[in-house]
């Protein structure tokens, strides 16, 4: 009973917090502060291993941002294609997947990370300051950003499609 309840809990959350953001596409454009072809400020974020990744640093490469949180369904969701679908395919390339967890602790992001066996970087941004540059709510959040340091392509939510569309945004920004 206890699963059954935590996973009603759990897409009741999803269709609320994320999947319900369709019918508020006005909230969803007002809260999006990083538009198509707007240029990124500068910024640094600290990643879960210590260091620190600026955007200087990404300077020339076609970055992926993707905003996320441990406790939100579609992110999870997302996550099971990321290495696969993004950080596999795009590898030796110019692209740079740049996952930032808004988690409030590190140590969550740390152990789903570790239980889930995923061993790509990933940034913390506790404080949502690198996340307050871009948006002011609703995750999972992607922002591809072009080798020219302008926002290419943003989605909010995740849809099968709307990746496999992120998927091509990408592929078309390497080439």
């Amino acid at each position: 009973m206890r699963l059954f309840m935590k996973r009603i809990l759990s897409m009741l959350f999803a269709v609320l917090f994320c999947c319900g953001i369709a019918s508020a596409q006005g909230d969803v454009e007002r809260t999006t502060l990083l538009k198509k072809g707007m240029d990124v400020p500068e910024f640094s974020v600290r990643m879960l291993d210590g260091t620190t990744l600026t955007s200087a640093e990404l300077e020339g490469k076609v970055v992926l941002v993707n905003f996320w949180a441990t406790w939100c369904p579609p992110c999870r969701k997302e996550f099971t294609r990321l290495q696969k679908d993004i950080v596999d395919r795009f590898e030796g390339k110019d692209f740079v997947l740049l996952p930032v967890s808004i988690d409030d602790g590190e140590e969550a992001v740390r152990e789903f990370m570790r239980k889930n066996g995923y061993e790509f970087p990933v940034a913390f941004d506790g404080d949502k300051k690198l996340y307050g540059m871009f948006a002011e709510k609703y995750v999972p959040r992607n922002f591809i950003i072009g080798k020219d340091g302008k926002i290419a392509f943003q989605t909010v939510g995740y849809t099968p499609d709307e990746f496999d569309e992120m998927v091509r945004g990408i592929e078309a920004l390497l080439k």
